[in-house]
C-alpha cells in the first residue's frame, strides 16, 4: 500500500529576515506594523482636521459608528467606570483591523513585502501580553493589592491553582485566537495546491488572490473584533470588580 505525502508547494510562513545582536528579525512584519501603525495615525489626524458638529464626512461618519459600538459595549459591561477602555478598544480593533487588511496590497514579492503581521506569532502574542499586563496593573490601581490578590482564592481557597492558571492561559489564548486564524489561510492554500491534480495547479494565483480578499475583508475584520472584545471582557472584572 501506498502512503502519500504532502508536498508544500506554496510557502508559508517565509519572512524577509534579517540578523541584529544574535536575534532574527522579520523585517516584512515590522515594515507592516509600521505601516499599519501610519496608516492609523494618519486616519486619526484627518478624522481630527475634518471634525465637525454638523453633517460628518464618511471617515468621521465611520470612526463614530465605531466609537460607539464599542463605547456601548463597554457601557453594557462596566458602565461608566469602564469609559476610559474605550480608546484602548477602539485603538486596538483598527490596528488590528489595518493590519490583516495589508494582505490586500499586491508587492509582486515573495515573501510580501507587506504581509499581515498578525499571522507571525510574535505580533499577537506582544499585543496579548501587553493587554494581559495592563488588565493586571489597572485591578491593581481601581481596586487594590488586596482585593487584587483575593480574587485569586474565590470562590473557594482551594481553587487558588485554577484562577493562577486561567491567568496564565489568558495572554496565550488571545494570541492563539488572533494568529491561528489569520495564519491557517496560508495553510489553507498549502492544502488545496496539494490536493489538486497538477493539470489544475495553474488556477493557483486567482485562487491566491479570492481567498486572499476573503480572508482580508471577512476573517480580518472578525478577528479584530473578538481581540477588542475580549480585551474590553478582561478590563471587566478589573474595573468593575467581583461584582
Amino acid at each position: 500500500m501506498s502512503v502519500g505525502v504532502l508536498a508544500v508547494t506554496i510557502p508559508v510562513g517565509d519572512h524577509i529576515t534579517r540578523h541584529f545582536l544574535g536575534l532574527t528579525i522579520n523585517v516584512d512584519d515590522v515594515l507592516s506594523t509600521v505601516v499599519a501603525g501610519v496608516i492609523l495615525i494618519g486616519l486619526g489626524l484627518a478624522v481630527r482636521a475634518k471634525v465637525t458638529s454638523g453633517v460628518p464626512g464618511k471617515l468621521q461618519l465611520a470612526f463614530e459608528t465605531i466609537v460607539g459600538g464599542v463605547d456601548r459595549q463597554v457601557e453594557s459591561s462596566m458602565g461608566e467606570a469602564g469609559k476610559s477602555i474605550v480608546p484602548l478598544a477602539v485603538t486596538l480593533f483598527l490596528f488590528i483591523l489595518i493590519a490583516n487588511s495589508l494582505e490586500l496590497i499586491p508587492t509582486g514579492h515573495n515573501p510580501q513585502y507587506l504581509p499581515p503581521p498578525t499571522s507571525d506569532v510574535n505580533f499577537p502574542a506582544a499585543m496579548a501580553v501587553f493587554v494581559i499586563l495592563l488588565v493586571h496593573a489597572t485591578w491593581i490601581r481601581r481596586q487594590g493589592l488586596k482585593n487584587y490578590l483575593a480574587h485569586y482564592f474565590r470562590p473557594f481557597p482551594a481553587l487558588f491553582p485554577i484562577n493562577v492558571i486561567e491567568e496564565l492561559t489568558k495572554p496565550i489564548t488571545l494570541t492563539l485566537r488572533l494568529f491561528g486564524n489569520i495564519f491557517s489561510g496560508g495553510l489553507m492554500l498549502v492544502l488545496i495546491a496539494d490536493l489538486l491534480p497538477a493539470k489544475l495547479i495553474a488556477p493557483i494565483p486567482i485562487l491566491d488572490v479570492v481567498w486572499k480578499i476573503f480572508d482580508g475583508l471577512f476573517v480580518g475584520p472578525v478577528q479584530a473584533f473578538i481581540f477588542a472584545l475580549l480585551t474590553i471582557l478582561y478590563f471587566e472584572s478589573a474595573i468593575a470588580g467581583n461584582h
